[in-house]
Formats: C-alpha cells, structure tokens, sequence
C-alpha cells in the first residue's frame, strides 16, 4: 500500500433527533462520550472526535467531574470538538442560520473549555453549499470533516467559494464508519454494517492525501458505542488496528485527530483536487421533516432578523434594546414536563438563546423511535421564538401607545407593499385617512383575511410614518365559459374553466408562460431518504371549480378547487396592479395519507438548461454539478433522482431570450424532468429511522408563491426579488417616534442582518450577490461615528473612516462583509490607520 500512514480517527456519529425525542440522543451521546473518553484514557493512545457542540456542552452539564480528563485529552490532541452547534442541514438551512450555528458553537467551545475550536464536523450531510468554506473560515473553521455527495474513495481536497475563498475537507473513504483496508479482513462474523462488500481502494493514495497519512474512520454508525463496533464488525477496532499493522508493516498504524491529519495542509501548500458550486443533496429533497416546518423555520428567520434590527432602532432611540418580559424568556432546554430548568438566557445573549432554539430545529434528521414527539419538540421552540420575538418588535415600536401606523423595514430597497392582520385600529385608520384606492381586503384558501396597503417606501433602514399611496394602474377582471381573465398593465393571467390550468402572458415582451396545472400524486416507494417513485402508478386530481373572486384597486383573485385522493384542495390566484407579479397560494386539510408524492407542474416544458434556482447567498444552475458529485450508498437516492430533485432557497427561476420567470416561494422542494418542472407540494413516505414512522403531514398545510416575470436575463435578479418578498415591510402600530437609522448611497447589496454584538454595538452583514464588485456608501446616524469591518469570529479586519457623507465599503464578488459601527464611546487605538 503507497502510503506512509494510516490514521484511525474513533468517533460515534452523534444525532441529535435519530432517536426522535432530542432527550434520548443527547443522554446516549453522554453515555457514548463516557465510555470513548475512558477508553482513550485506559489505552494511552486512542482519540476521539465529538462532532458537534451541543453534545460536549451537554456532556460537561451531566459529567462534569469529566472534565479534568476532557482538558487533558485536548491538550494531547487526543480529543477534538466540531465547532458547529449542531448538525444542520446543509442546502435546507439559510445564510444567517448558518452563520449563528458555527458562531454558537465555537463561543460554548470558547468559553467552558478556552479553545479556538478549527474542525467542523459533519459526517452525515448530504450535499455542500457554494458559500459553505467562505462562511465557515470567517467563523474561523479551517477543516471541514464529511462523507457522502463526492470523493467516496476518501480524499484531502479544497471547497472554494465564490468570492475564492478555500477550505480543506477531509471526505472518509466509502462512509463515516470503519472500511476494511483489504478483500477479505472482515470477520465473518460481520452483520448490519454501512459498508456492503466495499473495502479501501488503493488507488492514486499518494494523489489523494499528498502529505501521506490517510485518515479512516473508527465509527461504527449513528449512536454507537465500542461493543456496538464489535456486534457489527466482529471484534474490536483495536484487533483490526493489529491486524493491518501485521499486514503492513511498511505503514505506521495509528489513532489521531482530523486536526493532526489536516495540519500539513494549512501549514504547507499541496497540490489537491477542489470544487466549487453547491452540490445537491443525495437525499432528493425536504426528508425527516414535514413540509410546513420548512415554511414555519424560513418565517421564524424573518421574525429574528427583523426582531434585532428593532432592537438597534430601539437603542438607537435610548431605549432598552429588548422589553423587561426578556427576563423570563425560556431557553432551548426549557420544558414543562419532566422537571426540567428554564434555561434563562444570560443577560446580553438573549438574542443568542433564540438563535440557538432556532439551529436546534435545524439538525439534519429526525425520525425513529418517538419520531411524531421531535416534530412536537421543535414546534414548541418555534412557538417561544415567535412569541419571544413578536415582544421585541412590539417594545421597539412601543406597542402600548397605539398612536399612529408605523413601518418597520429591515433592508435598503422594500417592496411598496405592506400585508397585515385586518386589525380594528389599522381598519379605522385607513377609512378616515387612506385614499380609497391605496388599500384593499385579501381573501386567502385558507379562510383569513389580510390587508394589502400600497405605500410609499423609504429606501433605508428603519421605523418609518405609514404614507398610502393610490395605485395608478387599474385591474380589469372578466370571463366568458371558455376562461377567467384577469389584466394588469403590465401582466394578463389566465386560468382555464375546464383544466384549471393558468398562463401569465407578458404584455410588454408577448411572450406567455403556464404558471401552473393541477396536480398529480404518485406513490412513493422508498423512505425520506431514498425517494424511490412510482411512476406508472399515477392519479391526476379532479377540477371542482374554477371561478371569479374580488376585484379592487390592488388586485384581482380567482379562485380554484379540486379533489386528488378524495382530499379537497383549494387555490387562490392574485394578480397584483403593479411590479408584474402573480400571487399562487394553495390549501389542504391533509388526512395523514401515507406513501403519496404530490407534485403540481409549473413554469411550463422548460428545459433544465433554462432554469437556477436559490442557495444560501447564492444560486446556482439546476444541472451545475460539481465534477464527480453523486450517491452511492443504499440509503441515498437513484443517479437519476440526483439530476431531477433539488432544494430550493426562496426561487426558482426559468431563463427565455428577453425574460426571465421567478417563482419566489419559501418551500424548498422541485423536481424537473424532461417535460416538466414541478413544485414538490407533499412527501408522506417512511422514515428511514423507522418504517412504523411516516412523515405523514396531517392537518392543514399551506403554500404561497410568487411570479414574477422580468425583463431580462440577469441571472443575479431573482435572488434579489426573492429577498425584497421575504424581508418585506412590517406594519405596526405604536408610540415609537419614526427614526431612519442606515441607508446606502453606493452600489446595491443585500443585507443579511442588523443587530446589537456583545458589547451592545450595532453590526451590520452584508452581501454582494453579483460578479461585480461592489461600492457601498454607508449613511445615517450608525454610520457617522465611523466603524471597523469584522469577521465572524468579531475580530478586527480594518477601521473604516466617515468622509464625504458616507462610510466607505467594498465587496468583491460574492463576498460576504459585517461592519461594527463605532458607538458613542468607542475609539481607535494608537496608531492605528483608517482604510
């Protein structure tokens, strides 16, 4: 064998929802981390890795009279920590979730065991995200640990994002567990492992880890403890290391840590393979999860961003940043059964404790045993945070005066329209004060009501005086037997009385796109991770109705119904007056039908070629695949499946000549083939952990998308309207005096976020989504004091200087950048110099 070293890394993939109830996992990861960390102390020699955070934080609440032998085992480099909190999902999860996690967890790493941690750890994922080594070696992760999606031979190599920035990952050869390094080692007494019949290739080693150590797994699987590695591989990891030792003498055997593999490779330059691009799950799309908790964990993101943006407008006002009831905020540990704490957050961190509910939510499976109880556990944080952060935005606008209509917007550029609870007071508000024609009641399918309000919008960020403004277009609505016809200036939308089918042609360019069909269902096969279909076995569902609804100065509904698998369905269209875009929401009052895919066809017979679709701070082509990306194992879906599912962040866009088509949504699945694009409405299979389990979506689900057409072909645009839909304006009521705080006078970027750090300064995260670099101009009352650009550990990168009416910043392409603006008291020290 052409290698100099072989090094044995013992770890036990620790789940946090695999066992369904979260209390289960972490117990056994604590019994796991016991057991591993006495057996690295009996044998002198043996390492462990634990990957995530929230398992070695909960270890040391539970034992902490280890943690004498866990400072020990670091000091040795005989124990690594994975610096993310948990183990999120990778393309499922946004931006800024991504961010709080790493940070979440290299801060408990930091602060209860004083390391920087380096490794992040995620064995189990299923795909990769563009931006993934950007964000990670911001946070100040410089290794990533992986299998699956590519390199399944085992492999160094490098991930490079979009802005250049690159990350070793180290991929385990076949799988996250232990492979025979030769034909015909394995005991034969070996049962129930990952592996099959594969074994270690020998092939191009030199190639693939330049500096000579080979770094294999000593796992045995999800939860599993040493005699679990002996029940399935025969005997223990131990008699193999002698076994191969015996073998191959000519290479040294031993137990390391990924962080002693990897250091070669940030200390001196190799040549290895690397990648760029968002690789796409080999799991399809949307598993272990029931799809409205997607649509309620990419709401929640929007609550917290605009939560902590109001807590700046508040302190920026001298207010207290957060309301008294902060106090009493439960954290993630919370619980009203089985006698456990609170978990109150410290004080300064409060934010940081709704963060962490949120991540919790995001691990990357569920499932199993008690798989319905995880659903139930993570719905009730959502709740607290929702609550939580509803508090903080009714504090900033000092919600117990209802003096006047306030608009909370949290990005520079906001739609001019704002959408809100049909309140008594805004009711009484707009019939004395608002034109007639700036506002207007919106039915949904679900039977609620909102208020549509066309307004003037300020291009910064802020609390902002409500100013109505009366739409000039006007909206005609007629039909005739053959259609229902609804027309814009700039947008007719068309829906078929006999097929439901509806079309959106573009005035200005002529050209005419199928927004949607009805649906289909196909029975599924497999489990969440598999997706095997069915496709001969095919029910189309059954057009009800298709009729008229309300016509006013913002826009026009029409309404459809029909039944697919004796399961009544109901869908809205909205065609707006203005900005060229479609409203399409669908409702159902799911029977728990098990082992049932719904797809609705949408977009039209687009090529796969046309279409990109949204990733965190990027997109990406549908069939942009990193060379040699794809499944392998047997709990990963078909090559072909691979091609045609993808998850989906906030839009899905198609490319024509002169125009492009957006469909802006917060459901994450698609599926295209030749001949038809489709959103993945429902998926009601098994779950792997346990077939007794379905993901059986029951109850009341809804749906809500947008079509936009575009001029164009910018392939950057979508992504920027996507953003404009889900950061759209609050509108509230309250005393809060109206206070615009930022605004940029440069080149457009997005704003990721805006809140209050440790030390109660006011950050701001932005990022550049284009090929181009961009300029920003920072102006207002945060930006006069000047500030410094940090990265996202919060060091200091360089200070930036207030000239010329604006605080000076730029972006390479793709590049992601936060600014700490300086507060009151702040100053530069000695000698330093402003860029």
């Amino acid at each position: 064998m052409d290698i100099d070293r072989i090094s044995i890394i013992p770890t036990s993939h620790l789940d946090l929802f695999w066992l369904g109830d979260y209390r289960n996992c972490l117990s056994r990861g604590d019994e796991l981390i016991r057991r591993y960390l006495d057996r690295a102390d009996e044998s002198g020699d043996e390492t462990f890795v634990i990957d995530t955070a929230i398992f070695a934080e909960h270890f040391l609440r539970t034992h902490p009279h280890y943690e004498p032998l866990v400072r020990r085992l670091l000091a040795e480099d005989r124990l690594e920590i994975g610096g993310a909190y948990i183990d999120r999902w990778e393309n499922l999860v946004l931006g800024e979730s991504i961010i709080r996690n790493i940070q979440i967890g290299r801060r408990w790493a930091k602060d209860r065991l004083g390391i920087d941690v380096r490794l992040a750890a995620h064995p189990d994922l299923p795909g990769l995200n563009a931006q993934t080594a950007q964000l990670y070696r911001q946070a100040g992760i410089d290794y990533y640990v992986t299998s699956r999606k590519i390199f399944h031979e085992g492999r160094i190599w490098r991930h490079v994002a979009p802005d250049g920035t690159a990350m070793h990952v180290l991929s385990w050869p076949v799988h996250y567990v232990f492979v025979p390094f030769a034909e015909g080692t394995m005991e034969p007494s070996a049962h129930d492992h990952f592996i099959g019949d594969r074994t270690l290739s020998h092939h191009e080693l030199r190639e693939r880890y330049p500096h000579g150590t080979l770094a294999m797994a000593g796992s045995a699987g999800d939860l599993t403890a040493p005699d679990t590695f002996i029940q399935r591989y025969g005997k223990d990891l131990r008699a193999y290391v002698e076994q191969y030792r015996t073998m191959f003498p000519d290479v040294e055997i031993d137990y390391a840590i990924p962080a002693t593999v990897v250091a070669p490779y940030l200390n001196e330059h190799a040549v290895v393979e690397e990648r760029s691009g968002t690789f796409p799950s080999v799991w399809g799309v949307a598993p272990d999860e029931e799809m409205r908790f997607f649509h309620r964990v990419r709401a929640i993101e929007r609550d917290l961003l605009d939560a902590e943006t109001a807590a700046v407008i508040a302190a920026a006002a001298g207010r207290p940043p957060l309301p008294a009831s902060a106090t009493a905020w439960r954290g993630l540990y919370g619980e009203d059964a089985f006698y456990a704490p609170n978990d109150y957050a410290p004080p300064g961190r409060e934010f940081e404790w709704l963060w962490r509910m949120q991540v919790f939510t995001q691990d990357h499976n569920g499932g199993g045993e008690d798989g319905a109880l995880s659903i139930f556990q993570k719905k009730v944080r959502h709740d607290r945070v929702r609550a939580y952060t509803r508090e903080v935005l009714d504090h900033a606008v000092a919600a117990d005066r209802m003096d006047r209509p306030l608009v909370l917007t949290s990005r520079f550029d906001s739609a001019p329209l704002l959408e809100a609870e049909p309140r008594d007071i805004l009711l009484a508000y707009l019939r004395s004060e608002a034109d007639a024609d700036s506002w207007q009641m919106r039915a949904h399918p679900d039977g609620r009501e909102s208020v549509v309000v066309s307004a003037l919008m300020p291009d910064s960020i802020g609390l902002h005086d409500l100013r109505t403004r009366p739409i000039p277009h006007r909206i005609e609505l007629t039909e005739n037997a053959d259609r229902i016809t609804a027309r814009s200036d700039d947008l007719t939308l068309e829906v078929d009385r006999a097929t439901g089918a509806s079309t959106v042609h573009d005035r200005a360019t002529g050209l005419s796109t199928p927004i949607a069909e009805l649906p289909y269902a196909v029975r599924e096969l497999g489990n969440d991770v598999t997706l095997a279909t069915d496709e001969t076995e095919r029910i189309d569902a059954e057009l009800i109705v298709v009729e008229a609804r309300d016509v006013g100065p913002l826009c026009a509904q029409v309404a459809v119904e029909w039944e697919l698998l004796g399961v009544r369905w109901r869908e809205l269209f909205t065609l707006w007056a203005h900005a060229g875009s479609v409203d399409l929401e669908i409702d159902v009052e799911w029977p728990a039908l098990e082992d049932w895919q719904i797809r609705m066809p949408v977009l039209g017979a687009v090529d796969r070629a046309q279409l990109r679709y949204g990733t965190a701070f990027h997109g990406s082509g549908w069939d942009d695949i990193p060379t040699g990306a794809g499944p392998l194992q047997q709990d990963e879906v078909s090559a072909e499946d691979f091609a045609s599912y993808r998850e989906v962040q906030h839009w899905l866009a198609a490319y024509h000549p002169e125009t492009t088509v957006a469909l802006l949504t917060e459901h994450p699945a698609f599926r295209s083939v030749p001949g038809e694009t489709s959103v993945v409405l429902l998926r009601t299979p098994a779950s792997c952990g346990d077939r007794r389990l379905h993901w059986t979506n029951p109850g009341r689900t809804t749906w809500a998308f947008q079509v936009q057409v575009i001029p164009g072909s910018d392939p950057h645009e979508p992504a920027r309207r996507a953003d404009r839909r889900w950061r759209a304006p609050r509108l509230m009521f309250g005393g809060a005096a109206p206070r615009e705080i930022l605004h940029n006078l440069g080149d457009p970027v997005r704003v990721s976020a805006l809140y209050l750090d440790d030390d109660g300064a006011a950050c701001l995260r932005v990022v550049n989504q284009s090929d181009s670099t961009a300029h920003v101009q920072l102006a207002g009352e945060l930006a006069t004091r000047g500030g410094a650009t940090v990265d996202l550990q919060g060091s200091v990168l360089e200070h930036l200087e207030y000239l010329d009416g604006g605080l000076p910043l730029a972006l390479e392409p793709w590049q992601i950048r936060t600014v700490k603006f300086d507060t009151p008291s702040a100053s530069k020290p000695e000698g330093e110099v402003s860029s």
